[in-house]
This record gives structure tokens, sequence and C-alpha cells, in this order.
């Protein structure tokens, strides 16, 4: 071979080469594209992972230019992860913040535009969603983020406890608590005193997670976090009301057991709790056992208005993109906004009002009784503070529960120390909401 032969060898092998390597769309042979490679960060550490890696699965092997690759971690941990590879620029292209937390994490700077999931030919249609929680991903006029479920706090009772005490409807069957009224009784009724002086076999209720059972009431004693100006009225008497008939549980007549024993819902797994208030998502938890014979229903209507509290994991996209990954992104997150169904089964409600309007989740029965829920939900109140302000409403409901100060003194000492961590971080209460042109 001559040497302008070799040199002719040398520049085909290198320009093959150079090929294979960039995965140039005009070459012949098939498999030589390079895939998309998508990072996506959650924390569906439960059996909501395991339900969210078999719709991964799906995708990928529909999609085989995309790679969707997930990791998990603890909610506890999750956020101050997410927050420091976002603010270096390595975090992950898509991921999951709850609509609670978008105020803090939109600060940051790192969220991307999600207008164009709600435009164009495959747009998801924003007139599906309850427009009080796209509202929610709202910021400066732009849609950050698709919502993909509501997760309201409800009530879980085990059916045999209710109807061994004669807690059944017309029909015979055990029929949960509707009203203050109903609640009281049933909680008495269920509570089962053992043989020794003091001891209780069966508890009738037990607080679960303190924080979110008096979060869950305060929409029913109308309860706010903050006035129309945007001042923290933790302390309003609303609230203190909520608080109130809390600890007016462990009155005289000690119709839950003391708080520091810690049952809850350990308890109501065990057998030893016949009704407590927990979050759509512990049906995962529940799916697990085959010793309890639960159901699910709405809380109970303790105050002058039927309400709840709830929350959404909302998907979100790392701002600057690079065009072919954001567009691989918007497929992924088109996909998973038209698997709604899926994602029910890990124990949510789907975001889509289309999704819950079919026959088939009316056969989830324990998701669509949460689901009655959601035309008077209320969401968390839109401030950059909310991990603080959870903070402050742990302490005082703990304080209050433990009776060591009036939940009225709780209430307000707990309005001082926010408002004072939000002045000295410079942060401003409320995020203002401004309309975008892709809502409803």
């Amino acid at each position: 071979m001559n040497a302008k032969n070799s040199i002719l060898l040398l520049f085909l092998s290198s320009v093959i080469l150079g090929l294979l390597r960039s995965g140039t769309s005009g070459w012949p042979f098939e498999g030589s594209e390079e895939k998309v490679q998508i990072n996506f960060w959650n924390g569906f550490t439960g059996p909501d992972g395991r339900v969210m890696l078999r719709m991964i699965r799906e995708f990928n092997e529909a999609n085989p230019d995309i790679n969707v690759t997930m990791q998990r971690m603890e909610w506890g941990i999750y956020y101050n992860k997410l927050m420091v590879a976002g603010i270096g620029g390595r975090g992950p292209d898509i991921f999951v913040v709850t609509a609670g937390a978008l105020p803090r994490i939109e600060r940051a700077g790192f969220l991307g535009n999600a207008d164009a999931l709600y435009a164009g030919k495959d747009r998801v249609p924003a007139e599906d969603f309850d427009p009080r929680l796209l509202e929610l991903c709202e910021f400066n006029g732009h849609i950050v983020g698709l919502p993909m479920d509501v997760h309201p706090q409800g009530m879980y009772s085990n059916a045999r406890m209710l109807k061994n005490a004669g807690i059944v409807d017309a029909a015979g069957h055990p029929y949960p608590p509707r009203d203050r009224k109903q609640f009281l009784a049933a909680v008495k009724r269920l509570k089962i005193a053992g043989e020794s002086a003091g001891r209780v076999d069966q508890w009738g209720f037990a607080l679960t997670v303190w924080r979110l059972n008096f979060m869950s009431l305060v929409p029913q004693f109308g309860g706010r976090y903050f006035d129309e100006s945007g001042q923290c009225i933790l302390d309003c008497e609303e609230n203190i009301a909520a608080l109130e008939f809390l600890v007016s549980l462990l009155g005289e007549d000690d119709l839950i057991p003391p708080p520091e024993n810690g049952l809850g819902w350990i308890g109501f797994r065990q057998g030893k709790i016949a009704m407590v208030f927990d979050g759509i998502y512990m049906l995962g938890d529940l799916h697990r056992l085959n010793n309890v014979d639960y159901m699910a229903s709405p809380l109970p209507q303790i105050g002058p208005h039927p309400g709840t509290y709830g929350d959404s994991h909302v998907l979100c996209l790392r701002a600057e993109l690079p065009a072919a990954k954001q567009a691989a992104v918007l497929k992924f997150m088109r996909f998973l906004a038209d698997s709604g169904l899926q994602w029910a089964e890990a124990g949510q409600i789907p975001a889509r009002i289309s999704a819950r309007e079919t026959e088939e989740f009316s056969r989830m029965k324990s998701q669509a009784a949460f689901a009655e829920q959601l035309p008077y939900v209320a969401y968390p109140p839109r401030t950059p503070g909310l991990f603080e302000l959870q903070q402050q409403i742990d302490y005082a409901v703990e304080r209050a529960m433990l009776k060591r100060v009036t939940p009225a003194e709780a209430l307000r000492e707990a309005r001082v120390n926010f408002e004072t961590y939000m002045d000295n971080a410079n942060l401003p209460m409320i995020a203002k909401v401004s309309k975008s042109k892709t809502q409803p």
C-alpha cells in the first residue's frame, strides 16, 4: 500500500469513527445514534417509586432515542440536595417538587418554563386541571410545572372495628362518621378498656402527623395562615378553634391515647386504633398488609365547613436545557400527564379531571373516596417560607397537645417566630401570582 492510499484509509477511518461517536442520523447502520439521556429526581422511595419505575420502563421502550434514569431519595434530604445541585448547575433535567415548595425552589432560579406543555398540537389541556392547582404552578406569567396528582388528607377506618361497634349504615355495612357528632360518638364507642385499671385495649382515634391533623382542620373552621395583605395570621381565632378541638380530645374522658405514646399510624396498622386522619399516599403502606380490613373516607366535618389539607407532586424541568434535551423532557412529561390512572395505583389522585371521571378510577374505592374532597381541599399557602412555617406549626401543636401552653399561646408564639425568621431572611411572606396565558 503506497503512502497516498495509507493517508486516504486513515482519513476514512477517522470519519467513520467520528460518525459513530456523534450518532449522525445519516449513517446507514441501525443503532448508531446516541440516546438523549434524561436524569429524573424524586422522593418516591416507597411503593410509589416502583410504580414510577414501571412507567419509566414503558416510556423508554416506546422511545428508543431517549433514556430516562431515575434517582430516588428520602423527602427529608431531597430538597437540600436539589437546591445544592441546582445552584451548582448540576441539577437533574426533570424533578418533582410539591406545589407547596415551589415558591422556595422558584426563588433559587433553576425552574424552567413549562408553557410549551400547554400549547401546540400535542398540548396538555390546561382546562383539564383544577384552576386553583394550576395557579400554584404559575410564576411571573409562566407555568413552571405539570401537576401529577393531588394528595389530600382524609380518614382511614378499620371496617371490622366499626361493624363490631354497630357503626353501620341501614344495610349493615360499616359507615365511617361524617360529622362532628358522629365522629365523637364513634370515638367513644370504639374505645375498649382493658382488664387492668387504666389499660385500654382499643382506641377509637389517635393522632398521626400532628401538624397535618391540625392543618386539615384549619379550613373547616375558616382558618388561614395569611390575610389579604400578606400578613401572617397563624394565631387567628379560627386556627385557635381548630387546635382547641384536637386538645379537647385529651379532656376528662381521655378519648385518644396520650400523645407521647406515639401509637398513631403504627397503632392503626396493628389493629389497636380504629380511625386515623392521614394522607392518600398511605395506601401503599396498607396494600402490603393482610390483617387490616381498612376503608377510606373523607375527613369528617368537625368545623362549620367541609375542608381538608392537600398538596400535589409537580413535575419541573431544569432551566436552560439544550434544545434536544428539553424536547425529550417535554415528551416524557406529556407521557406522564397521560398516565394518571397508572400513577393513581400508587396511592394518588390524578391531577387531570378527565382521568378522575373514568370508570377505571371510580373502581379505585379509596382514591375515589378521598377525591370527594377535591372541591374544597386547601392547598399550601404560597410562601417561600413554607418549611419554616410548618416547623413552627409542628412546635405549636406539640406544645398545645402536651398542655404546656394554651392553643392561643402556642400559635401566637409560632407566628412571632415565623415573622422573625422571614424578616431576618429578607423573604416576602407571599409569592405573588400573575395570570399566565396558558391558564383557563
